[in-house]
């Protein structure tokens, strides 16, 4: 369990890195999951959590012989619409001043994952997702 604020995240994910590193050494090769951990608790505390200071996230990781299985649930606001974002691509090929600050999000961690799964019960978002170990199949 971890405080829905920048430093948890950042302190979350070390100890996350130590300690796969301590049990199961090179069981994460090749697997963006950092990347998809990192994504989707930032949008936790800057979104959901951004009116709760207070707020709570609990992260549950299971590796697995296909990939990496999360649970993330909040105590924070219910996404929009009561589902993830579409997370549509941006089209990057213009001037860098022209891009959004936002929305390349979703679009990587739509991409990088299988089975994403959202609810909202008893006040609180349980998300989860599959990083697989190859998305060809």
């Amino acid at each position: 369990m971890l405080d829905a604020t920048p430093d948890s995240v950042s302190d979350c994910l070390r100890k996350i890195r130590a300690e796969i590193e301590q049990q199961a050494p090179g069981v994460d090769q090749g697997l963006p999951w950092e990347l998809v951990v990192a994504e989707v608790l930032n949008n936790i505390v800057e979104h959901a959590c951004r009116d709760r200071p207070s707020g709570r996230i609990i992260v549950c990781l299971a590796f697995r012989a296909t990939g990496l299985f999360a649970d993330f649930t909040d105590d924070g606001c219910a996404m929009p619409g009561q589902c993830p974002p579409e997370g549509r691509a941006v089209a990057v090929d213009r001037a860098p001043e022209t891009l959004p600050e936002g929305g390349f999000g979703w679009f990587l961690i739509r991409s990088l994952t299988t089975d994403l799964r959202y609810r909202r019960a008893e006040g609180a978002n349980h998300l989860s997702l599959t990083v697989p170990r190859s998305l060809d199949g």
